[in-house]
């Protein structure tokens, strides 16, 4: 038997592994779940909907994710995911192959449009001041304090429009519309790490409602959540932005011995809802939850789950014919380029949708990938000191691919699983294990399967022989720290109820709070 290593023991694929957060659980095991930033919908601050809102909603592509914004988020899961991401392929590296969230995923989860313009304009103020901008399209301008640069604070929106009253007036209407459009933009969609801001890059771009309604909005929320991805897999990064409702919608869905069991239990307002069309596929989650006593929430648990990830626990196409048949029409937005292969734009962002490394996702043969687009260059990219930037001329290149987008179609022989070589250029390539305990959960599994193999005569060896080398990498690991992960959760358990908590191996005095790791 081979040694327990986690690998890659090629690394020409994930050639950033020394900098990837899953080098240093290995090594120490345990680790606080990621804060997961998002402003909370079910909080007075967020505005409420009102029902003469819908038309506009649907109008513009915002009415499916609207329908979702409610959703908790389950932190530990959904940091347990971030360990299994690769910057390099913008893929989840799983035991049984490479996996993604997909145009598709975003369109039928969250109903919102991924064909049309590119989400792309300027993160500066032309023609006068950021308060001018935002005078000119709400009515009146913010006071100076209400701005940290060019972040504008969302609770000013909520002073000027609390509240859409029944009679209201057109203007009204559709000023109230767009203060709802940002809070869930800055909320929801495209969450940051600034705390209760939205970027004012946002105004001219829902200034127009029918403008705003030709966007791809659901390509732009993927590629901010991809940077976002890339970003937390860093070993010193303690929290994760972009769109996670998505990220999680995602998982459950495809991933059946993870996700909670859905009760009959519903969280929604249903008497509202019941006037307007159905939601996305994402909005059937918005129920109460059980999970079965053999789950685990905690993050180690969700790691030793996904390291045990057998090929019948994942779900590469879970959107079957009659779930299809069920959605609304808005769900099917874009379609055509569901298997697209190339960059995805976000304002400052770019990044590749790699459909052509998750064939299985959508009904093909998988074969051994191409190498995969990786620009380092297009990762250091941020908001920060670009302040005179047109990103439609930075991103030109990348602008006019996606405005081919037909043309750049990830296409297979329609079928099930891989081709035969993949299966080891993939072993070879990806990240094997990301815990000792999974690992020797995974590794006593092939080594009694080899053991059996030998005793029936179906492949030469020793049995004794085998099994004793075997024994030894297991008792190797544990000497390393086999269970450090399950004794840090404990350790963090009594930590909680003392007022401190252990991020890796560091701990951190903090004010006790009493919090539970949901948003």
């Amino acid at each position: 038997m081979e040694e327990m290593e986690p690998g890659p023991r090629d690394t020409s694929v994930l050639h950033l592994q020394s900098k990837h957060r899953s080098t240093e659980i290995w090594l120490a095991g345990g680790g606080d779940p990621q804060r997961c930033r998002r402003r909370n919908p079910n909080q007075d601050k967020f505005p409420r909907l009102h029902p003469r809102m819908i038309p506009l909603l649907l109008q513009m592509g915002f009415y499916g994710i609207s329908r979702v914004t409610s959703l908790q988020l389950d932190w530990n899961l959904i940091s347990a995911l971030v360990e299994r991401w690769r910057p390099e392929t913008h893929t989840f590296h799983l035991p049984i192959g490479e996996c993604t969230i997909t145009l598709q995923d975003v369109a039928i989860l969250l109903g919102l449009p991924v064909d049309g313009e590119p989400v792309v304009g300027v993160s500066q103020a032309e023609g006068g001041s950021w308060s001018d901008i935002v005078g000119h399209v709400f009515g009146q301008s913010p006071p100076p304090g209400r701005f940290n640069g060019a972040r504008l604070q969302l609770s000013w929106f909520q002073s000027v429009f609390p509240r859409l009253a029944d009679d209201a007036s057109e203007e009204e209407l559709i000023r109230y519309t767009q203060s709802y459009l940002l809070q869930l933009i800055a909320g929801t969609m495209f969450t940051d790490h600034s705390g209760g801001l939205v970027h004012c890059m946002w105004v001219p771009i829902i200034q127009d409602l029918e403008v705003c309604g030709k966007y791809a909005w659901g390509a732009a929320v993927l590629a901010y959540l991809y940077r976002e991805l890339c970003k937390a897999t860093k070993i010193d990064t303690e929290e994760i932005a972009g769109c996670l409702i998505l990220l999680q919608l995602w998982a459950w869905e495809r991933l059946p011995t993870i996700a909670p069991l859905r009760t009959n239990h519903s969280l929604i307002d249903e008497a509202f809802w019941a006037a307007h069309p159905k939601g996305p596929l994402g909005s059937r989650w918005l129920v109460r939850h059980a999970f079965s006593e053999t789950t685990g929430r905690t993050v180690s648990l969700y790691r030793v789950a996904l390291d045990e990830l057998a090929s019948s626990h994942f779900k590469w196409q879970p959107y079957k014919q009659e779930i299809i048949n069920a959605l609304p029409e808005y769900c099917f937005n874009g379609q055509d380029i569901w298997r697209y292969r190339g960059p995805l734009v976000c304002i400052f962002i770019v990044e590749p949708h790699m459909a052509d490394r998750v064939l299985r996702q959508f009904g093909m043969i998988q074969n051994i990938p191409i190498d995969a687009e990786y620009s380092h260059e297009m990762h250091k990219i941020t908001l920060k000191g670009k302040a005179e930037c047109n990103w439609n001329q930075k991103h030109q290149e990348s602008i006019h691919i996606w405005k081919c987008r037909l043309d750049y179609l990830a296409g297979g022989i329609v079928g099930d699983g891989a081709v035969p070589e993949y299966h080891t250029w993939y072993t070879d390539r990806t990240r094997r294990f990301h815990s000792r305990i999974g690992g020797v959960h995974v590794y006593t599994g092939d080594l009694l399967r080899k053991i059996v193999d030998v005793a029936r005569g179906e492949i030469p060896g020793d049995v004794t022989s085998i099994a004793l080398e075997g024994w030894h990498h297991i008792q190797v690991q544990s000497h390393l720290g086999l269970f450090e992960d399950l004794s840090a959760d404990n350790h963090r358990e009594k930590e909680r109820e003392e007022g401190t908590k252990v991020v890796g191996s560091k701990r951190k005095k903090r004010v006790k709070k009493g919090t539970t790791p949901k948003n």
